[in-house]
């Protein structure tokens, strides 16, 4: 009897901890665009991130509006990643688009990583690992993640130091219109 108290407490205890350890958020996220200055006099086409619901996260509330020409969800051939894609006309007078999700957010967390790090293959990963053509892995870019992981040993250990590196001396400028075309190079 004593055994079964002491397991319900346990039991108890662990799915308490469980559910106040982490902590959900919820909101309405909404992404307003105007690209009228963007490209006057031709066609303007526009990528964002389109979410999804998973395990950690649920999506609900979807809407997009604008004055657009065309739009669509598309998937990523190679990933599979949903995007909402845009398009306006070359002569549109107009180019907004408002974007609204409400999301639902279960804080993951993981408290411990493992003593020794587990033997992986770079042949796993590398289609994660290619360059692309605004992201080369050769030149300056290897050169300073190279300076960057000096003395770091592991594979976490060296995207935690690029990671750290990436915060420190990185920023975004709100004031900047748009956040240009993710070139590396230009970047550094």
């Amino acid at each position: 009897m004593k055994m079964k108290l002491f397991l319900a407490a346990m039991l108890t205890i662990i799915s308490a901890a469980t559910a106040f350890g982490a902590t959900s958020r919820a909101g309405v996220v909404t992404v307003d665009v105007d690209l009228l200055v963007q490209e006057k006099g031709k066609e303007v086409k526009l990528w964002l991130p389109y979410p999804v619901t998973d395990a950690n996260q649920t999506i609900t509330g979807i809407s997009v509006t604008g004055d657009y020409a065309e739009s669509g969800v598309y998937t990523d051939r190679a990933n599979g990643t949903p995007i909402l894609y845009a398009r306006w006309k070359s002569d549109a007078t107009s180019r907004k688009l408002s974007f609204t999700v409400a999301a639902d957010r279960q804080e993951v967390i993981r408290r411990s990583s493992p003593k020794k790090e587990a033997a992986w293959d770079p042949a796993d990963y590398r289609k994660y690992l290619a360059p692309t053509s605004l992201g080369p892995v050769d030149g300056e870019v290897k050169k300073l993640a190279d300076s960057i992981t000096t003395g770091k040993k592991t594979v976490l250990e060296k995207a935690r130091a690029i990671y750290d590196w990436t915060c420190e001396h990185t920023y975004r400028d709100p004031n900047t219109k748009g956040c240009g075309k993710g070139d590396v190079c230009v970047l550094l």
